[in-house]
């Protein structure tokens, strides 16, 4: 079966192993330079040098927000970092790139390949790339598609009253890369999810003073730098100032938009039979996978609130079987049985989820416990030691034991 993986991410490269491993034979299409996905860091932001829209969201000074045991594919761990946890960017990408080699994928990946259109023919699937190097078109046939682009590139910013008429700097977090641009500035940052505390608290070291615009009540009783101020969400903008719900103005200099992304698939055409709702729903999928239009496309990594690799691992390790025991024939049967989900946030519901994709039906290997404790103790953890948590280090002991090493005292004082 000849399989196409948009995209050479975590979920591509996890479709690529399993599909070599399952006798499938997959092309991969990336439309950069090299794999990695959103780990790859790249300083330019706007359009890459082909004219596209930069993919990655990475900034220099991230830090892993869960540890490395939650961060590797099955039967592949990292190398030579036993003493530390929580990981820079460039360390995820050189991960990657090693399991890249190990599994021997690059030769099934097209790189420089943009791919413009898929479409649903009676029999198979159509699929139209661009070569970006050359400019020139190329069409394909495939017997299932596996969609893996990632949901991290297409900013959405809020349209707030007055946007327009703000005379400072304003920047979505997708094209935020280093604080320095930011030196001695008041710094506004719109957004409390896990890039918006992070880049908060990254601004902080250099800004003169930061707004920290959100509604989470329990965010205000955590430890921030001291040049930082909570303040509830924005009601309007002007040329130099902000108004916020509590009627307060400060005077700004900049803004960073830390508001989350926009679902974008504008290369599946409607013959494929997947919608977008409110640019954050793709459906209708079945566990978050199978296009239950036509159940030989599936998607991997659309998953919010959750460890990615093994997770994105077992997506496709539970897709693979589906084809496999269902042969072509009776996909479309499969279908009455399915019911379409209404979220891809998983959050608490990650065991839940994962449970779901292993039967006692199917051959699927279920995701070791460990990990979930690992999942859940790391986010107690962060609760407890909000700004010293990263300094962490946990160790897997076996498949029901591990231990976090962490120096509680001193990490009060951090």
């Amino acid at each position: 079966m000849r399989v196409a993986i948009i995209g050479a991410g975590v979920a591509g490269l996890a479709s690529a192993r399993r599909c070599l491993e399952n006798g499938f034979e997959p092309i991969v299409y990336e439309r950069s330079k090299i794999v990695g996905g959103t780990w790859v860091y790249e300083e330019r932001t706007g359009v890459d040098e082909f004219g596209l829209p930069v993919h990655t969201s990475m900034y220099k000074n991230l830090m892993t927000n869960l540890p490395k045991e939650l961060m590797d594919f099955p039967n592949f761990p990292y190398k030579d970092l036993d003493n530390i946890s929580f990981l820079e960017p460039w360390q995820v990408q050189e991960y990657i790139e090693q399991f890249t080699e190990h599994f021997g994928l690059k030769k099934h990946i097209q790189f420089c390949s943009l791919v413009t259109s898929v479409e649903r023919l009676t029999n198979n699937w159509q699929v139209t790339v661009e070569d970006l190097k050359t400019k020139t078109l190329k069409t394909e046939y495939y017997d299932a598609v596996m969609v893996c682009n990632g949901h991290n590139a297409s900013p959405f910013t809020p349209d707030i009253p007055g946007k327009d008429d703000f005379e400072g700097v304003q920047i979505h977090s997708h094209d935020y890369r280093i604080p320095e641009h930011f030196t001695n500035m008041n710094v506004l940052i719109i957004g409390s999810g896990p890039s918006g505390i992070d880049i908060c608290t990254d601004v902080s070291k250099v800004a003169n003073q930061v707004y920290f615009s959100h509604h989470k009540p329990e965010l205000i009783e955590k430890e921030f730098p001291k040049n930082v101020v909570h303040l509830p969400d924005v009601e309007l903008f002007s040329k130099k100032t902000v108004c916020f719900k509590d009627k307060t103005k400060q005077t700004l200099d900049a803004v960073i938009y830390c508001t989350g992304f926009k679902i974008t698939l504008s290369f599946l055409k409607p013959s494929c039979g997947i919608n977008v709702l409110n640019d954050k729903l793709i459906t209708p999928l079945h566990k978050n996978i199978i296009n239950m239009n036509n159940p030989t496309m599936g998607f991997i990594g659309y998953l919010n609130m959750t460890f990615v690799f093994r997770i994105f691992d077992l997506q496709v390790r539970y897709y693979l079987e589906f084809l496999r025991k269902n042969c072509l024939s009776r996909l479309d049967s499969m279908v009455t049985t399915m019911t379409p989900v209404t979220t891809h946030f998983l959050g608490e519901n990650v065991l839940n989820y994962c449970k779901s994709l292993v039967s006692d039906k199917n051959k699927v290997e279920p995701i070791p416990s460990i990990y979930f404790e690992i999942y859940f103790g790391c986010h107690e953890l962060k609760q407890q030691y909000f700004r010293s948590y990263q300094s962490s280090v946990f160790k897997i002991i076996n498949n029901d034991e591990y231990l976090i090493e962490f120096d509680a005292e001193n990490a009060k004082n951090k």
